[in-house]
């Protein structure tokens, strides 16, 4: 890697830290109380700022891994996190299937036996 970095920024290094910087903010007021998801996200917009801020690091940390560009290995690690993100939420939705049916099953049955209490009622009369 050369030493000899930037001190200045162009606009798009300026706009892309900034909506950087929103998606962290966003991130923190959403995940309150996950400190874990907090930790994540806050990881991944700071790597995001740096990259933005010094282009030639992902450059010469794709050489070192043995890609080609940077570019390329930003893709093939967005792309990583994107199948692990399908994942998560794929197992969060079977998770919240599982819920659902435990809720209305109880709610078919209290239902059910309201009914018939409601019809031993009627019958006495």
């Amino acid at each position: 890697m050369q030493a000899d970095i930037q001190l200045h920024f162009t606009p798009i290094q300026l706009l892309l830290s900034l909506l950087l910087m929103v998606v962290a903010v966003a991130s923190l007021r959403l995940f309150r109380n996950r400190l874990l998801y907090r930790l994540f996200f806050v990881a991944i917009v700071l790597t995001g700022i740096l990259f933005v801020t010094v282009p030639e690091l992902p450059y010469y940390i794709a050489n070192r891994l043995g890609v080609g560009r940077g570019v390329d290995l930003v893709f093939y690690l967005l792309f990583t996190g994107f199948l692990l993100l399908i994942a998560v939420l794929y197992r969060r939705l079977l998770q919240h299937d599982i819920i659902l049916t435990q809720i209305i099953r109880q709610n078919a049955i209290k239902n059910c036996r309201n009914n018939h209490a409601r019809k031993g009622r009627e019958n006495v009369h």
